[in-house]
């Protein structure tokens, strides 16, 4: 059975991204279906029909799942590129295009199991992959990652000028906060000295001192809290979609900190026979 070129359709279709993994995953699909006809020409040319035999020799008995299947890979593809490179690749790529491939395959490699990518690692592989479709010839499917990384810019843009918003608007909200316990500090202690000084100066100094400790306490507390986050948002570390400030996936809660616990007498015993009859 001849194998065939994984079908490129998920590639180039629009629809919305909606993690790191699946933009990364269609990258390596369109960087395959851009590498593909330069790298099935390359083969052919030194080995000529048997260039799919040359090819699966590069895998030495453990051959992609992809080729299994009938199809190429990303994972195939690069492997071949790296294995053949001074045999059929290094006469029409130079020495950068041959990291390029040592690079995707590595992010590949990320991919295929489940690891976590940033936006600047989304950007890296599409980056990456641009540069050797263009090497290639590629130009069209250069064009759809292109399209990619401006989405990506585009995202972490929005969101650093998001942030960068948000702090300012805390920021400006703290400093109102710190000037009106300051004048409600102020005015407290002046009127009480001012109305009760001359005749119960003791007692005024006291709450006079207490009032200042517990605004002194306020405007400490207000000058070291950090900004709330609100509504599902990402969390900055795993990258998963969160609905609370601190992220269960970073900082699981201890089984002791459980609302329900084991021993507690909300837990309900089973609805059985027995307990209906009692």
């Amino acid at each position: 059975m001849s194998c065939t070129l994984q079908d490129p359709q998920r590639a180039t279709e629009r629809f919305v991204v909606r993690s790191e993994q699946q933009r990364i995953g269609i990258a390596l699909e369109t960087l395959t279906s851009g590498l593909f006809p330069f790298f099935e020409a390359e083969l052919r040319e030194v080995y000529g029909d048997a260039w799919e035999e040359s090819a699966r020799a590069t895998f030495r008995g453990q051959s992609s799942i992809a080729l299994q299947n009938g199809k190429w890979d990303a994972y195939a593809v690069l492997s071949v590129m790296w294995d053949q490179w001074n045999q059929v690749f290094r006469y029409k790529l130079g020495m950068a295009e041959r990291s390029l491939v040592s690079e995707l395959r590595e992010y590949r490699n990320r991919w295929a199991h489940q690891d976590l990518f940033s936006d600047d690692d989304s950007y890296r592989v599409l980056d990456s992959a641009q540069r050797l479709l263009v090497a290639v010839g590629a130009f069209d499917e250069a064009a759809l990652i292109e399209d990619r990384k401006i989405d990506v810019m585009r995202n972490m843009l929005g969101r650093r000028v998001n942030d960068e918003l948000a702090a300012a608007r805390f920021s400006r909200a703290r400093i109102v906060d710190v000037l009106l316990y300051t004048m409600c500090c102020l005015a407290i202690v002046v009127t009480m000295f001012m109305l009760f000084a001359s005749q119960r100066f003791v007692p005024t100094l006291i709450v006079g001192g207490f009032t200042v400790f517990v605004f002194s306490f306020l405007i400490y507390k207000r000058v070291t809290s950090d900004a709330p986050v609100y509504g599902v948002h990402e969390c900055p570390k795993c990258t998963k979609i969160i609905y609370s400030e601190v992220c269960p996936y970073c900082d699981p809660p201890h089984r002791s900190s459980s609302i329900i616990k084991n021993g507690s007498s909300l837990r309900y015993p089973p609805f059985t026979d027995q307990v209906i009859r009692s």
